[in-house]
């Protein structure tokens, strides 16, 4: 198997890849909505560059495909066994054509994008579903892609791409068969897709929500099969019964399809893809994408389907279904653990904050719990590693709250995205003021666990408060200026050059109400807050792990001048709490965690968890449970 992925990679990518008047608060007002509208054109100029890649992939049509791509490309299909390296289009193109063009069909579904500008460079994270079919047998795989782009004169061209597999199913062999064809110059040709009026009274069915006209498009003997749905939905539906008992739950779903049939060789084969808009009868939205083969009877009725969608948006939008864990991460306790996670908001200097606030099983409203604030790393949003780490120590009795800083993710704030320690630890102690009033709180024993650059603000927010009796650090990052300093002086400018840029950002946003932006990560943007090449940053790049929609991956330029003067270390002084840390040695600045631990004058300990990194610490299940572990046996002592 690991030979086969080997040479489907070879063949696939020989790549590796501020004003005091109204009118002058108006003028404001006008200009952050062109600059909104001009993010928004440049977002759609960008998808219409990844479906252009696509489709004319689709199509063979390999000028077209040229002409999505910068001049050099950085690919990574290594999930599929291949390399990752620089390529030109030409190259990539090479490997393509040795695959792609041997089988009778290739359809790409991509979907779910999340689009970050910033200037002229940007990153965007989507899924794909992607079929390739050849001799009335099919090779379907399930994929998120992970690019970023570069403007060049007035066109976006794709820069960098990465590739996660998520499932993949069918017949493994099938490429081999499609290489030997171009090999033997045997290439089939692409069929228009004629005998679609059974499909058609099947998709105008469900729209006029008449289920006997959806049993009517099918053979009684109709299999449908689905092979990415996630574990409590079927992955098939043998016969009309089981077909009559799955359409009947959604003939008061509102839906609407766009749909783009292919054909194959097989005049009774037809794939189609689709796009499905649909409210559920509970009024909820459920909006995925599909690509469905069709196998028709002589008398042009359905007998087979096998159906392809994304199984992580069924699961977020389809009644009764849920994610698998609380956290974009499998680390996350499951969902039916018992652990119970609710939206609360509460204010912080006037603006409302979003947040979740985890109970544990069997929770007793009478009762009052040991509980936590949990924080995570600088950029994140609550649904990354804080959501991850709170619904763990949940399911071992703990409340738990969770919540957006000001400017991130769903709460509110202007700037956006803005890195500043002062509203930070302002928006801790906030939420030390929720959970004070909360009837199932015991405020005698409130701890802050910070993951990562926030460790530095939860331990200021500790410094201050007293009514936090336990400080634990995760994977702390923790600066002061010197440190910053030296980290900071590789980048391009060095660090005095980001203090001008912060103060110029500063002063644009006081005079316009306009903030300049960089990308938050990037592998290929030296000006990027999170800058270092090969999957050093990959954590907040792939939407396998952090990326999507959740996380927007921007960083406000006036940010630079908080973050390279912040000291975090120096909090250590002023803590008489008892303290925790579990760090790694292969982790963030750990001699930063050293300084920190030997100012603390109180209880403290720390645990080296050596054999993992910073990242791992994040997301990884076997990490994030060692150091769990250790936060749940320290906190229960």
């Amino acid at each position: 198997m690991k030979h086969l992925l080997q040479t489907i990679a070879l063949a696939l990518l020989i790549v590796g890849c501020k004003m005091n008047t109204s009118e002058n608060q108006n003028e404001i007002t006008m200009e952050t909505k062109t600059e909104s509208l001009t993010i928004e054109q440049e977002q759609i100029a960008i998808k219409k560059v990844v479906m252009q890649l696509f489709e004319a992939t689709d199509n063979r049509d390999w000028k077209a495909v040229k002409e999505t791509m910068a001049d050099s490309v950085y690919a990574d299909y290594s999930e599929l066994g291949g390399d990752a390296a620089f390529k030109t289009p030409d190259e990539i193109l090479k490997g393509w054509q040795q695959l792609l063009p041997g089988f009778e069909r290739t359809v790409h579904q991509p979907h779910n994008f999340a689009i970050w500008v910033a200037n002229n460079r940007a990153t965007a994270t989507l899924d794909a579903l992607a079929i390739h079919f050849l001799e009335d047998d099919f090779w379907s795989v399930f994929v998120g892609y992970d690019t970023e782009f570069i403007k060049v004169g007035k066109q976006w061209k794709l820069a960098r791409i990465d590739l996660s597999l998520y499932e993949q199913s069918g017949h493994g062999k099938l490429p081999m068969k499609a290489i030997e064809n171009v090999q033997n110059g045997n290439i089939p040709d692409l069929f228009e897709a004629k005998n679609v009026a059974g499909i058609e009274e099947f998709f105008t069915s469900l729209e006029g929500q008449n289920l006997e006209g959806v049993l009517a498009s099918l053979d009684e003997n109709v299999v449908q099969e689905m092979p990415f749905a996630p574990q409590k939905f079927p992955k098939s539906l043998d016969g009309l019964d089981a077909m009559r008992m799955q359409y009947t739950g959604v003939m008061d779903y509102s839906q609407r399809y766009r749909r783009e049939y292919f054909g194959t060789a097989n005049p009774n084969v037809v794939i189609a893809k689709f796009n499905g808009s649909i409210t559920t009868g509970e009024g909820k939205p459920y909006n995925n994408s599909y690509v469905g083969i069709y196998t028709l009877g002589e008398d042009g009725k359905i007998k087979k389907f096998v159906e392809h969608f994304n199984p992580k948006i069924l699961l977020n939008g389809w009644p009764g279904l849920q994610p698998e864990t609380f956290s974009i991460h499998s680390a996350g306790a499951k969902t039916d653990s018992g652990v119970a996670m609710q939206e609360v908001t509460f204010s912080s200097n006037g603006v409302n904050l979003n947040g979740h606030l985890f109970t544990p099983p069997n929770f007793n409203e009478e009762k009052r719990y040991p509980t936590a604030i949990v924080t995570g790393s600088w950029t994140s949003v609550k649904e990354q590693m804080p959501d991850e780490y709170a619904s763990l120590l949940a399911k071992d009795g703990f409340m738990t709250l969770t919540f957006d800083f000001t400017g991130f993710g769903e709460s509110e704030g202007q700037p956006r995205y803005l890195e500043d320690y002062h509203i930070k630890i302002a928006d801790i102690l906030a939420a030390i003021d929720y959970l004070s009033k909360h009837p199932n709180v015991d405020t005698n024993d409130i701890t802050g666990l910070g993951v990562c650059a926030s460790s530095g603000y939860m331990a200021h927010a500790t410094a201050e408060d007293n009514r936090i009796k336990k400080l634990v650090l995760v994977a702390p990052w923790l600066h002061n200026a010197e440190i910053a300093k030296m980290i900071y002086d590789l980048r391009p400018g060095g660090t005095e050059g980001l203090l001008k840029a912060a103060k110029e950002a500063k002063t644009k946003y006081a005079e316009t109400g306009e903030m300049d932006y960089v990308l938050a990560a990037s592998e290929l943007d030296p000006l990027s807050a999170m800058f270092v090449p090969e999957n050093a940053f990959d954590y907040y790049l792939n939407p396998s792990k952090a990326a999507g929609p959740k996380y927007a991956n921007l960083f406000a330029v006036s940010s630079w001048e908080p973050w390279l003067t912040f000291d975090g270390i120096s909090a250590g002084k002023f803590i008489t709490q008892p303290v925790f840390i579990v760090h790694s040695e292969s982790g963030a600045v750990p001699q930063g965690a050293q300084e920190f631990y030997e100012l603390l004058k109180g209880k403290k300990e720390i645990k080296w968890l050596n054999e993992y990194n910073q990242q791992q610490l994040y997301f990884e299940e076997e990490a994030v449970n060692a150091a769990m572990n250790e936060v749940v046996n320290y906190l229960k002592k």
